[in-house]
């Protein structure tokens, strides 16, 4: 007897010994497709791939691999057929503890350093019907970024601050909007280096805004158009030739230059010019006289100097030998009639519609000519008489 336990104890020592490669579980008689193996046994899967693998309906479930990963495979997972692949998988990725295929059910989920010291966690809980990210005790901040496509999508509108919520995403006519829906908090937007707005593609293009704000100023690279209680068209730019600067209207309303919260000229919508008159004042300017001058000027104007445009009427016609000119009885007739020359306007239509300036030099002249023919003829009379009176004395 002791010489078969011998030889049988040199026989087990030497060759391996292998416990049972698959543990199978039953329940009342029956459950064979429930059972852990090893890893290795997964099809397809090479020397090196070593673990527990746990199937259950005779179909890969999950494993454990030597590395200590935990992999789970969804239902209709591909990877079924060779858990080992997927084990290829999680193995690439560096610090993976457990790695799930397919979807994660559970009410909340926290992610947290296992530091008693760390009270920073990422929480991502759903109750009801709203859904909720926290993130606790970042002092940093919350990181959220796109490593390589460098890009984030938000969809629909976005909401910043529990307090006065701010919207941004799409608006009416599911235009891009940002919206501050409080009435009594300011909508702020800074910038150390200035703000830029493009009013076509070139955001990403350019450095060259249509309006920019700066520091020390607000520029525009094209014309500014305000319209005013959806009526009063006021625009800011260059002319048509490009080549002046234009301010002024383009619907059919007046234009007021100001100071001191006071109008200093008024471009009326014929183009009339009023300085340092109200409302008041031009409306009670009569339309003949607004028909008839382009400036109006409440006090008057001090210059060194003006003149008179080159214009076609002047009074030399009185010099002309078809001209009549009035007798000196036929002057004096007026003036006792009328208590003004003739052609002159009198001191009530001065003082009611005023005078052209020219006009007025143009008679003026008119009166100097008619003097100068008068003197004449009266020096010819004297001329006459002297001689008559010198004939008489001989």
């Amino acid at each position: 007897m002791k010489k078969v336990i011998l030889i049988l104890t040199v026989l087990m020592c030497g060759f391996n010994i292998h416990a049972q490669s698959i543990y199978r579980m039953y329940s009342n008689g029956s459950g064979a497709g429930e059972y852990i193996d090893n890893l290795r046994n997964a099809p397809l899967a090479p020397d090196d791939v070593w673990g527990i693998r746990f199937s259950a309906g005779s179909i890969t479930r999950g494993f454990i691999n030597n590395s200590g990963q935990w992999g789970l495979l969804k239902p209709s997972s591909a990877y079924q057929i060779s858990a080992a692949m997927f084990n290829n998988i999680l193995k690439t990725i560096s610090n993976l503890t457990i790695g799930v295929e397919g979807w994660v059910c559970a009410e909340g989920f926290s992610v947290r350093a296992l530091d008693p010291s760390n009270s920073n966690t990422l929480d991502l809980l759903t109750t009801g019907s709203k859904s909720t990210i926290t993130s606790n005790g970042d002092s940093e901040g919350l990181h959220v970024r796109s490593a390589i496509g460098h890009k984030i999508y938000l969809y629909d509108k976005v909401y910043f601050d529990d307090k006065y919520w701010t919207s941004l995403g799409p608006g009416r006519n599911n235009d891009p909007t940002i919206n501050n829906a409080n009435n009594n908090k300011m909508m702020r937007i800074g910038s150390n280096g200035g703000l830029g707005f493009w009013g076509t593609a070139g955001v990403e293009a350019n450095d060259n805004p249509q309006l920019a704000v700066k520091a020390n100023e607000v520029s525009t690279t094209v014309p500014m158009s305000l319209l005013f209680d959806n009526h009063v068209n006021l625009f800011l730019g260059y002319a048509v030739n490009h080549d002046d600067g234009w301010i002024g209207t383009y619907s059919n309303h007046g234009l007021h230059l100001g100071t001191n919260n006071g109008s200093a000229l008024f471009i009326s919508a014929d183009r009339n010019l009023y300085v340092d008159l109200s409302h008041d004042d031009v409306s009670k300017i009569r339309a003949e006289l607004k028909n008839k001058y382009r400036l109006f000027v409440k006090k008057g104007i001090l210059s060194e100097d003006y003149a008179i445009a080159p214009n076609s009427s002047w009074s030399d016609f009185v010099f002309s030998k078809d001209y009549s000119l009035p007798t000196i009885y036929e002057v004096a007739d007026f003036i006792q009639d009328n208590n003004h020359l003739s052609d002159v306007p009198s001191a009530e239509q001065v003082a009611e519609e005023g005078y052209s300036q020219h006009d007025m030099n143009k008679i003026l002249l008119q009166k100097i000519e008619e003097l100068t023919l008068y003197t004449i003829r009266q020096q010819k009379e004297i001329d006459s008489l002297k001689a008559q009176l010198q004939e008489s004395k001989k």
